[in-house]
């Protein structure tokens, strides 16, 4: 193989990219980077570019040091400025991959403002492409994941070498007699990335066939280009769907094509912060969700939800868990519930002179009651499950659970409406229905007043 197929290669990728003469190549001292380096080196003087090299010490393994001399000295030698950046890792030392990647692509970001670079070059190989297709594939992922490690990102991280085999870098390598460290981590089989490359893709190509790297990368480029498409075509009919910022008009969400409905989904949720760490299935639940399949919500990652409101998606903070609340009431008394966010308060009792409809008045939100026919305990909590109430005015009892549906409360609030209890009866739903026990008649001469409102905020 001649030590030129790889030049000619990055050649042609640069060609492709918009042209830039002040360029960042990020150098880690192994392999692939120091061979896009070299590559670039050679051709710079061509193409009139301008090289800085950046290298970013991680302070992760013993070999860090001897890693960052290495890459200084080549950088020497080759007469490019280099830029070392030196990290503390975290502690504990959790998602370090993560942490590492963060830290490496704000150091690009802040040299490339400091120092007026238009562009970072990163050594991603044909190798690597096919690599996290498996990967991507093996952990479940929709046609976004296979389309693979773009060229371009962000409109300044360009891939020179993309096109290129790590065995096309190590031949350059190898012609030129450069030297380069390798990272005893990526042979630990405990890596699932580090098995897709020692174990699964050796034997793909010995078992099936000997360019399924190859084959992968290039139906990373096919699905890419039909992936920026489709994602243009999305952005136009999100913006047809959306209401507001956090609303989803699910009657034009519903006419656009199947095909895209996700897509507008995950574009939406993107829009307003939400993208982060979104799943495939997060997205299969907000379309049954959407589509009526399934009812309630669906919880996101960064505390958020989805629930539906009639005709509409909205997006909103993850309330906290319901939890059971129980608290006695007397008369002259106001408790304030702040789990649930409502004050319930009881007036002192109070002669009664009032009409019989007079007590039952208008207000959903006030309710009063015999005084004379109080109970030993007058509780207020929250619904639980077999709850029912004996609805004033009319025969038998009815289930509190098809009170709340009639009147439509909202999903998320049932749990936390409190409920007013004499004794192990419920006797008022607040906004919904007042019970027949202590109900005001014509003997009454004493009332109480209960009211319920909302805390400010709620």
């Amino acid at each position: 193989m001649s030590r030129d197929h790889l030049l000619r290669k990055i050649q042609f990728a640069l060609d492709r990219f918009p042209p830039v003469r002040d360029l960042g190549v990020a150098v880690s001292g192994g392999p692939d980077s120091v061979a896009l380096c070299g590559a670039l080196r050679v051709l710079a003087p061509k193409r009139g570019l301008r090289l800085t090299a950046l290298h970013v010490n991680h302070a992760l393994r013993p070999e860090a040091a001897h890693e960052q001399k290495l890459v200084e000295s080549l950088c020497q030698q080759w007469h490019i400025p280099c830029l070392v950046e030196t990290l503390t890792p975290p502690h504990p030392r959790k998602g370090l991959e993560a942490w590492a990647r963060e830290q490496r692509y704000k150091f690009f970001q802040a040299a490339r403002e400091r120092h007026r670079l238009e562009a970072v070059a990163v050594a991603h190989t044909l190798d690597d492409q096919a690599e996290t297709m498996l990967f991507r594939l093996l952990r479940g992922t929709a046609r976004r994941g296979l389309s693979g490690i773009p060229p371009i990102r962000d409109g300044w991280i360009i891939r020179p070498l993309l096109s290129c085999s790590r065995q096309e870098v190590l031949a350059f390598l190898g012609a030129r007699q450069l030297p380069y460290a390798i990272d005893a981590s990526n042979a630990d089989p405990r890596y699932a990335r580090n098995k897709i490359r020692h174990v699964l893709l050796p034997f793909l190509e010995r078992e099936f066939s000997p360019r399924i790297r190859y084959h992968l990368a290039t139906l990373g480029d096919a699905l890419r280009l039909e992936e920026d498409w489709l994602e243009n075509l999305a952005i136009v009919a999100c913006a047809r769907a959306q209401e507001e910022p956090y609303t989803i008009a699910l009657d034009r969400l519903q006419v656009e094509p199947l095909a895209l409905q996700r897509r507008i989904l995950r574009q939406w949720l993107e829009q307003t912060g939400q993208g982060h760490n979104l799943g495939f299935q997060h997205l299969d639940d907000l379309h049954a969700l959407s589509a009526g399949r399934s009812r309630g919500k669906v919880e996101l990652p960064g505390k958020r939800v989805v629930r539906r409101a009639g005709n509409r998606l909205l997006l909103e903070p993850q309330r906290p868990k319901p939890v059971s609340y129980c608290q006695a009431l007397s008369p002259g008394q106001e408790i304030v519930l702040p789990e649930a966010g409502w004050r319930v308060s009881m007036t002192s009792p109070e002669p009664w002179g009032g009409q019989l409809h007079e007590a039952r008045g208008a207000d959903l939100w006030q309710a009063i009651f015999d005084a004379a026919a109080f109970p030993d305990t007058l509780n207020v909590r929250n619904f639980r499950p077999g709850d029912r109430i004996r609805p004033l005015g009319l025969r038998g009892s009815k289930k509190v659970h098809d009170v709340f549906i009639d009147g439509k409360v909202p999903l998320e609030d049932r749990r936390m409406l409190p409920l007013i209890i004499f004794d192990a009866e419920v006797a008022w739903v607040p906004g919904c229905v007042r019970g027949e026990t202590a109900k005001v008649t014509v003997e009454t001469r004493w009332v109480c007043r209960i009211i319920v409102n909302p805390l400010p905020g709620k």
